[in-house]
């Protein structure tokens, strides 16, 4: 058993424990940054499309490659 070991194991694990009262003690119930959940919500224009919808109609095809070829010869 190395020398100290028990002393430095209840130091650490007696920080751990003072950290954590320190975190919940302090922490914020609100945070800074918070998202409209609502579409009237905001002050900006709220989009009337999907700004992330960037599927086409080759990505949800299944089951037939959009050029087999190519891939092949890629492949090879």
């Amino acid at each position: 058993m190395a020398r100290f070991q028990l002393p430095i194991a209840v130091v650490l694990n007696v920080s751990t424990a003072l950290s954590f009262v320190v975190f919940i003690l302090t922490r914020r119930t609100e945070g800074k940054i918070q998202l409209p959940t609502h579409a009237n919500e905001g002050d900006e224009e709220v989009p009337k499309h999907d700004p992330f919808d960037v599927t086409k109609a080759e990505d949800v095809a299944d089951g037939y490659p959009v050029d087999e070829q190519g891939f092949w010869s890629k492949v090879r």
